[in-house]
C-alpha cells in the first residue's frame, strides 16, 4: 500500500526472509517507494509506479506470483494477468471483509489485533501473529535517549500539509513539556515531508532530525530509553518486541484513531492522549466507511493541532514520559506475545511450499494451509 510506512516495513521484512527462494521485484510508489528505496541489495528490481501500469503489469505477468501488502492495484494486476495472488493484511481487524480487489487471494494473511473476527471474513483468513521481524535478540544497551517517531506521514489525497502540521503540532508539545532536560539527547524520525516541515520549529542542537531505512530506525529505537510514537501498528509492536518502553502520540489518521482506542483497552497506552478525550471531538465508530470517516477525521485532526487546548493537554501528557519504564515494558511485552509469535516463517514456508506444489494443484494447497 502507498500510503504509510507500515506496509512497507512488512515488505522489507518479507522481502528479508524471502529473497533466499525468489528473485524479488518491488513494485510501489508513495511512501512505500520512499522506505523500500532506502534499502540496498534487498530487491532484484525496483519497478516505481502503480502495479497496473503497463511496464509493472508486464513484468507481473512473467512472475510466479504476487504478494500484495495491503495494495489493492497489485490485486487487480495479479487478476488481469492469471497469477496467484497472496495477501498480507495487517488491518484485517478493521474491516468485515477483504476489499473486492483482494478478495481472490490464494492465501489472506491477516494479522491478530483488536476485535478481528476471522468469522464470516471473506477470504477465509489464516490469522496470525505480528508481521514483522522478530528481535535482534541479545538486547543492546540503552543510550538514555528519546525517540520522537512521526511515522510515514503520507496519505491519500493530498493530505501533505495535514502531515506537516501534525509534525509541528508534536515536536512543539515536546519541547514544551520540557523533555530535552529529561533525556540526554532527542531523535525525531519520519517521512520526508514530515522532517522537511521541521526546519527553523527545533531549537538548534536539541535534537537530530531525518529519516531512516527500517533497519536502521528500528535499531535506533531499541538502543533508546524511550520512544513517543505516533499510534501506527509496526513501530508499536516493534518496540513492544524490543522491550522499549513507548509512550503514544495522538492518532494522525483513521486505523490510529482505532489502535490506539485499542491499545489504551489493553492497558497498553492508558495514559496517551485521544483526540477524543478533547470536548466536542466525535466517537468514530469502527469499520466506517472510507468516503465518510476520512473527512470526519482530516477535519477533527487539521482543527486540533491548530488548538491552543489541544496543545496544553498533550504537553500535560507528555510531562510522565520515560516514568516507570520497567513496568510499562512489563505490560507491553506481556500484550505482544498474546498476539502470538512473528509470522515471517509462517508466511515464508507456505509460500515455499506453495511455489513446489503442481499447479493444478495450488488452490487445493492453499487452501489446505
Amino acid at each position: 500500500m502507498p500510503f504509510g510506512y507500515g506496509p512497507a516495513a512488512k515488505a522489507i521484512a518479507l522481502a528479508r526472509r524471502l529473497r533466499e527462494d525468489w528473485r524479488l521485484v518491488f513494485v510501489g510508489r508513495g511512501s512505500a517507494l520512499e522506505l523500500v528505496s532506502r534499502t540496498s541489495g534487498l530487491f532484484d528490481e525496483i519497478l516505481p509506479g502503480s502495479a497496473t501500469d503497463p511496464a509493472c503489469a508486464e513484468r507481473i505477468a512473467r512472475a510466479w506470483g504476487v504478494l500484495s501488502v495491503m495494495d489493492r492495484d497489485a490485486g487487480v494486476a495479479a487478476r488481469r494477468c492469471g497469477r496467484p495472488l497472496f495477501v498480507v493484511d495487517s488491518l484485517a481487524w478493521m474491516r468485515p471483509r477483504a476489499p473486492e480487489a483482494l478478495a481472490d487471494a490464494r492465501v489472506y494473511w491477516a494479522q491478530r489485533f483488536g476485535g478481528l473476527a476471522a468469522e464470516g471474513f471473506e477470504p477465509r483468513p489464516s490469522v496470525v501473529g505480528p508481521i514483522l521481524a522478530p528481535t535482534a535478540g541479545a538486547r543492546r544497551p540503552r543510550d538514555g535517549g528519546l525517540v520522537v517517531h512521526l511515522g510515514g506521514s503520507a496519505a491519500p489525497r493530498g493530505r501533505e500539509a495535514l502531515y506537516a502540521a501534525y509534525a509541528r503540532f508534536v515536536v512543539k508539545a515536546v519541547i514544551g513539556a520540557g523533555l530535552g532536560a529529561r533525556f540526554p539527547r532527542i531523535s525525531v524520525l519520519g517521512g520526508g515531508a514530515a522532517i522537511a516541515s521541521l526546519d527553523g520549529v527545533l531549537p538548534p542542537g536539541l535534537a537530530q532530525i531525518g529519516s531512516a531505512a527500517p533497519e536502521e530506525a528500528r535499531a535506533l529505537m531499541e538502543r533508546a530509553g524511550a520512544v513517543l510514537t505516533a499510534p501506527g501498528l509496526t513501530t508499536s509492536l516493534e518496540c513492544f518486541l524490543d522491550g522499549t518502553p513507548t509512550w503514544f502520540l495522538p492518532p494522525q489518521n483513521y486505523s490510529q484513531w482505532c489502535i490506539l482506542r485499542h491499545m489504551r483497552g489493553a492497558g497498553v497506552a492508558d495514559d496517551a492522549l485521544h483526540w477524543e478525550d478533547l470536548r466536542d471531538v466525535p466517537k468514530l465508530a469502527e469499520r466506517m466507511a472510507p468516503e465518510i470517516r476520512d473527512p470526519i477525521v482530516c477535519a477533527e485532526i487539521e482543527a486540533l493541532v491548530a488548538s491552543a487546548r489541544a496543545g496544553a493537554a498533550l504537553r500535560s501528557r507528555l510531562r510522565g514520559v520515560g516514568e516507570g519504564a520497567g513496568e510499562r515494558v512489563s505490560r507491553q511485552s506481556a500484550y505482544v506475545a498474546s498476539l502470538g509469535p512473528p509470522a515471517l516463517e509462517t508466511i515464508a514456508s507456505t509460500l515455499r511450499r506453495l511455489a513446489l506444489a503442481p499447479h493444478s494443484d495450488l488452490a487445493a494447497a492453499a487452501a489446505s494451509h
